[in-house]
């Protein structure tokens, strides 16, 4: 891919499944990896992984819904790398899948809080470093239920709806300036966050195994999109939220 040699990639949520698999794929492309996450012991076997493999990349713990644990983790990796060139606001975390009048307010701030204001917080603070080169990447994982309501529940849905709309928000205030905002939605795909639902019975398979595909989502499938969005050879993507759901939202 196109420009991705030596750039400096901070990842959310990077300790497991799809911010593994992206840092791992980035890595792979000559970029310089941020792995963050919450669990500092994933964030380090990712890290282990890239290096095994030649790739330059070190872990930070940090939680994305503090601010000043964001500013502390951003401060951090200027520290170690000197910028960042791409941020993948990859972090987050489901709720209690229950109708509205059943779900508890701790679940709704939960959920809002890692889902939708981690991607703020984050941008909010990488984003004057990529002002001050005039260039910049931020890729945020919505999800097909940023499109849709599911059984995912309304706080998923209803912080990935928010994702979907930052996202063209950021595109709008920033993308003269260089810096371009692009989001993913994956459907379902098999990681240790959807566990429970990836198997016979789960609450999306029949949805899943009727779509086009007829098959679960891989990490790997988002961390080559992930790839390509940050390249290069994506400059003209700005705004939207591109679907990779094996079909299961066309109907």
């Amino acid at each position: 891919m196109k420009g991705l040699q030596g750039k400096v990639v901070l990842i959310t949520g990077a300790g497991s499944g799809l911010g593994r698999e992206s840092a791992i794929e980035l890595a792979g492309e000559g970029s310089r990896i941020a792995v963050m996450d919450t669990n500092l012991e994933g964030a380090v076997e990712t890290v282990a992984l890239i290096t095994k493999a030649g790739g330059d990349a070190f872990a930070v713990q940090g939680d994305v819904a503090d601010s000043a644990s964001v500013q502390a983790m951003v401060a951090t990796v200027l520290n170690h790398f000197g910028t960042i060139d791409i941020l993948v606001n990859n972090a987050g975390v489901v709720g209690e899948l229950k109708p509205v009048h059943e779900v508890s307010e701790e679940s709704w701030d939960f959920v809002m809080g890692v889902d939708m204001k981690g991607v703020f917080l984050c941008s909010k603070y990488v984003i004057p470093t990529m002002l001050a080169k005039g260039k910049g990447v931020i890729i945020n994982i919505a999800s097909v239920s940023g499109f849709l309501a599911s059984a995912t529940g309304v706080e998923y849905t209803s912080a990935k709806h928010g994702v979907t709309g930052l996202t063209k928000q950021l595109a709008y205030d920033y993308g003269h300036l260089g810096i371009r905002s692009i989001a993913i939605g994956p459907g379902v795909i098999e990681t240790p966050l959807t566990k429970d639902w990836t198997c016979e019975g789960g609450p999306f398979h029949e949805l899943t195994m009727d779509a086009p595909a007829g098959r679960y989502g891989r990490p790997i499938d988002v961390a080559r999109l992930v790839c390509f969005l940050a390249s290069d050879e994506a400059d003209f993507m700005h705004g939207h939220t591109i679907p990779i759901d094996g079909g299961s939202i066309i109907r």
